[in-house]
């Protein structure tokens, strides 16, 4: 079982949809930090920081059918993505804490060349708002 990390390059990019109104968000971010292959897990490790919040580690485990995306620090959040499953959890940072409900309906991960390729589409709601639709893409490679 190989268990050694490797310097990696990550693109996070998030496209949100509010089925109500038709609005399209879109976010794009870039990283640098470490990946390490653990069993049929990937385990991806970034820093990210917010000017008004602070240092934010984050840790994207992915496994078959599942994916976990925990963050500590200024904020902190633990939200799990179980395909065909809603799931529930709490991002909490500075202005407060946020209830989140998520239902994932597609995950694909491409693990055989790189980049390495992490394809979700799930709906969530925000403190029990309106549903909107995500569609997230990680990539990320050796540097």
């Amino acid at each position: 079982m190989q268990q050694n990390s490797e310097h990696v390059n990550i693109t996070l990019k998030t496209l949100i949809f509010d089925l109500d109104s038709g609005d399209q968000e879109t976010q794009e971010q870039t990283f640098t930090g470490e990946w390490t292959k653990k069993g049929d897990i990937d385990v991806l490790r970034y820093k990210e920081v917010i000017e008004e919040a602070g240092t934010i580690q984050n840790m994207i485990m992915i496994r078959p059918e599942r994916v976990s995306i925990k963050r500590t620090g200024a904020i902190q959040m633990n939200q799990q993505f179980q395909l065909g499953q809603k799931t529930e959890n709490i991002y909490q940072h500075m202005h407060g804490n946020i209830h989140m409900e998520t239902f994932v309906e597609t995950i694909t991960f491409t693990e055989d060349t790189m980049p390495r390729v992490l394809d979700m589409n799930y709906t969530m709601k925000l403190n029990g708002q309106i549903e909107r639709k995500h569609q997230l893409k990680l990539q990320f490679s050796t540097k």
